[in-house]
């Protein structure tokens, strides 16, 4: 592999707003719509500060998204009729091929405690290999998939994703990495996790949610 520092280009997925994190049955509607979007500034914010990113694609079905992507220096990237998790990626890394060569890294934005120094790990730690990944905290999803070059295996994210990668890159032949991060690999699928990160340093209960009741339903 190469030793001089490539370009790389991250792409943040985003689901439609109100689909988002519908497994957090214990807040209201809207207070699951500003945990994601908290979530969403948080990795931006991230990746903003983050030596060796190039650019940032924040790629969603919801158009409200865009002010967010661009006040964070990002490019918005519309899903259109490309309903999906992995359709969405392909097209966006299609848009990507035409534009700028590099890496691509797809990351989550379910990641609340994330920062500049974790991004710059994974970069780092993955200039010597095609393929490095970030699985969640239980070992059985993707969080992080870092490509060299962006089409070297296709974006399989959803249940087992982490088995299903690694057994791509090994059919291809090419040389991959698991990189076990900590603030890459915390991500808030259930209450439980919810309840781990209202106790975490500067994500408290005064953030202002509200647990929700048979009554306010």
């Amino acid at each position: 592999m190469k030793s001089q520092i490539e370009p790389v280009h991250v792409i943040v997925p985003l689901k439609a707003i109100k689909k988002s994190k519908s497994r957090l049955s214990i807040l209201r509607p809207e207070d699951r719509a500003k945990l994601t979007l908290a979530m969403l500034r948080n990795v931006l914010v991230a990746l903003g500060s983050a030596r060796g990113v190039n650019d940032v694609t924040v790629v969603s079905g919801d158009r409200g998204v865009s002010r967010i992507a661009h006040r964070h220096g990002a490019v918005f990237l519309w899903e259109g009729n490309r309903p999906g998790l992995n359709k969405a990626l392909k097209m966006a890394i299609a848009k990507l091929e035409q534009m700028a060569t590099g890496a691509t890294l797809i990351i989550h934005a379910d990641l609340p405690l994330i920062t500049s120094r974790d991004i710059e790990r994974l970069v780092t730690r993955s200039q010597d290999c095609h393929i490095a990944i970030v699985p969640c905290k239980n070992g059985t999803g993707t969080n992080a998939l870092l490509l060299r070059p962006s089409t070297a295996i296709p974006p399989v994210f959803g249940k087992k994703s982490y088995m299903m990668h690694l057994s791509l890159a090994k059919k291809a032949g090419l040389r991959c990495k698991v990189l076990r991060i900590r603030g890459i690999q915390f991500d808030v699928d259930d209450p439980r996790d919810l309840e781990r990160l209202m106790g975490h340093n500067g994500w408290s209960r005064d953030f202002g949610f509200q647990m929700a009741t048979s009554q306010s339903n």
